[in-house]
């Protein structure tokens, strides 16, 4: 194709990235074309990419910066005319051929026999060349699209334009949220569209299929991070203000679907049976948990027989209410366990039924799973059986009236020296027993947040945990002995000398020792559990509030009243990997839920002093503990403070942000 040369000085267009672009032609140099761009810019180009030669000439001694401005002004300009051009009458003119129409006879046919100037041409071809309705840009001309073709286009566009709009609707609605202005808005516009949109981002980031919409809304309303969004919703009045995204993340909810609940009400309507229990009503069963348990899973008893003592550890028998791959049993599969929150308790089951069957509440018949061991009058364990049975629990008693029981009853003594004795003997295989406190969160109606350390060492802790870990190590070996597939918790790792070199009373005690602690392996295979100090572990104890406990009591239960155990090996294989990774997570939830509500705590304690405690320095950087809160945070000590390790320290809490997990806090005197 030949190639006309333009004018010097005159109006070209060409091609930029195959889009028209303007440019004044100043001279050719070999195959190169010498131009004057929109940018401002003298670039050379290809002369092949010159598409229009528009016959005007710029007059003019122009600087740079004018004939910039004056190239601005020509697309403005044309913008405004091609827009009064009829192109779809001309696509009608030209139909549906299937070939190439130079722009020669499409101006031809636009104008006739009537005069045109160079502006009605270029006006022309601008129009056409930017059309993507009506034509499609070929290498010699022009395509007329198919009626199909423009109709969809013409769909698209006006759809483009509806969401233009209500984009612009959307940016000044975002942005006097922001500003706290009131809102006035198109009567047709709902910005619930843009509210689902940030809210499913802020729930799923990244993994959310509209990730990249939603982060550019924020962006053009000037937020930077996903706290931002949530701040943003909190506003809108779309979010609460303790709300948090974790919980929809993993559908973590207190509502059961619908299937979960007419089982749940099947079970509360059918008669108690105790058909195939064996009776231990006769037994004086009394458990021991917080006094605000809901779901109390474990009890014990004590009889004093004619060779020693027989001690009881029954745990609630959910297995014979709750059938396995029922609709209950997938949900409490996909929960994995009970999720403790501050604010509240998730369950794995029905609240109603764990009320009514599950729980062992006092003044009510249940049916457990009783382990029953035997001890010699010096303690030693002589003889254990597992059995399906019908209870009589006599008394729910907290913590600190089982810690006077244990102490001063000669059968509740008893029971302790019997738990002394069960604690020696794993010290003696090496047992590493740490008890590192605990927080203990309550959030009252008004979201006000009381935090208190929970020590859980007192008598009846201690009691109560020697004979749980008994009933776990009993449940491994009852499998273990009959063959029985079973999930194994082990650490055959030896325990290193260090972490027993620590003092307890440290006030940096749970800082050092802490970095002993390793999660328990999870497998099919039994192994030592050497922390413990015992040879074989699998949780069973508390089935209303893990699953891997139920999955424990099942295979137990089955062997007990049939020989055959309720689960395969290979089903188990496939089974417990899901559940630990969504223990994971729910575990996760719980230590972000715990430093939220600690962070917002701290919150009302800006500008007041808390108590820290040094534990490493580094430069002008200090790691310090602290103590009432149990965590550790850096702290920029400055050149001021002479500070040694291991000293008490006075912290100013300057600034916290509960939502983004910040604590900024200053020293103050020390000690």
């Amino acid at each position: 194709m030949t190639i006309k040369i333009p004018s010097a000085h005159e109006l070209i267009l060409f091609r930029k990235r195959k889009e028209p672009s303007f440019a004044i032609f100043n001279e050719t140099i070999g195959k190169k074309a010498n131009i004057f761009s929109e940018e401002g810019k003298d670039i050379s180009v290809d002369i092949e990419k010159i598409a229009y030669n528009s016959g005007i000439i710029i007059q003019g001694n122009f600087t740079p910066a004018e004939k910039k401005l004056k190239l601005r002004e020509i697309r403005r300009n044309l913008e405004e005319a091609k827009d009064k051009l009829d192109i779809e009458t001309l696509w009608e003119c030209i139909g549906n051929e299937g070939s190439e129409t130079t722009f020669k006879d499409i101006l031809d046919l636009y104008f006739g026999d009537a005069d045109k100037s160079n502006d009605d041409s270029l006006t022309l071809f601008w129009a056409v060349d930017k059309d993507d309705i009506y034509f499609k840009r070929g290498e010699a001309g022009y395509t007329a699209r198919d009626a199909s073709e423009v109709k969809e286009l013409i769909t698209k566009k006006e759809t483009e334009k509806r969401r233009e709009k209500e984009r612009a609707q959307a940016l000044l609605w975002a942005k006097k949220v922001i500003s706290g202005n009131s809102i006035e808005l198109k009567e047709d516009f709902d910005p619930a569209g843009y509210i689902d949109l940030l809210r499913n981002y802020v729930i799923h980031l990244d993994k959310y299929n509209r990730a990249g919409e939603a982060k550019s809304f924020l962006s053009e309303i000037g937020i930077k991070d996903v706290e931002g969004a949530i701040e943003f919703l909190i506003k809108t009045g779309s979010w609460l203000e303790d709300e948090d995204p974790l919980m929809e993340r993993f559908s973590i909810t207190q509502v059961f679907p619908k299937k979960v609940v007419q089982e749940a009400e099947e079970i509360l309507n059918e008669p108690f049976s105790d058909e195939y229990l064996e009776d231990l009503t006769n037994l004086e069963v009394f458990s021991v948990d917080d006094e605000n348990t809901q779901d109390i899973d474990d009890a014990i008893s004590i009889e004093e027989t004619d060779v020693g003592t027989t001690i009881g550890i029954h745990i609630a028998n959910v297995a014979q209410y709750v059938p396995k791959w029922s609709a209950m049993d997938d949900e409490a599969a996909r929960r994995g366990e009970t999720v403790y929150l501050p604010e509240h308790h998730i369950h794995m089951f029905p609240s109603e039924l764990i009320k009514e069957r599950l729980s062992l509440v006092e003044g009510t018949k249940r049916k457990a799973l009783s382990l029953l061991v035997d001890f010699d009058n010096d303690y030693n364990l002589k003889g254990y059986r597992f059995t399906n049975s019908k209870i009589l629990i006599r008394e729910n008693i907290s913590y600190e009236k089982a810690s006077e029981y244990f102490s001063t009853d000669p059968l509740g003594n008893k029971i302790k020296q019997i738990a002394e004795n069960l604690r020696a003997k794993r010290l003696d295989a090496g047992a590493l027993i740490i008890q590192l406190p605990q927080l203990k969160i309550s959030i009252d109606k008004d979201s006000n947040v009381r935090i208190k350390k929970n020590y859980m060492n007192s008598v009846a802790h201690k009691t109560i945990s020697e004979f749980m870990i008994l009933m776990n190590r009993m449940a491994g070996k009852f499998l273990k002995e009959n063959n029985v597939p079973g999930i194994y918790r082990s650490q055959p790792e030896p325990i290193s000398e260090d972490a027993r070199s620590h003092d307890e009373n440290d006030p940096l005690f749970a800082v050092h020792v802490v970095k002993y602690l390793r999660a328990p392996r999870v497998g099919l295979d039994p192994a030592p559990h050497l922390s413990l100090g015992i040879d074989i572990y699998a949780q069973a104890t508390s089935p209303i509030r893990r699953y891997v406990d139920l999955i424990i009591q099942r295979q137990i239960v089955s062997k007990l009243e049939n020989d055959e155990p309720s689960y395969s090996e290979d089903e188990l294989e496939n089974l417990y990997p899901k559940i630990e990774i969504g223990i994971r997570d729910k575990k996760m939830v719980e230590r972000n839920r715990e430093k939220y509500w600690v962070y917002k705590h701290l919150k009302t304690l800006e500008g007041t002093e808390i108590n820290g405690i040094i534990n490493s320095i580094n430069d002008s950087r200090a790691s310090v503990y602290l103590p009432d809160y149990l965590f550790e945070i850096p702290v920029l000590l400055g050149s001021n403070f002479n500070l040694e390790e291991d000293r008490n320290i006075k912290l100013v809490v300057q600034k916290v942000d509960p939502l983004r997990r910040k604590l900024s806090i200053t020293p103050k005197i020390i000690s």
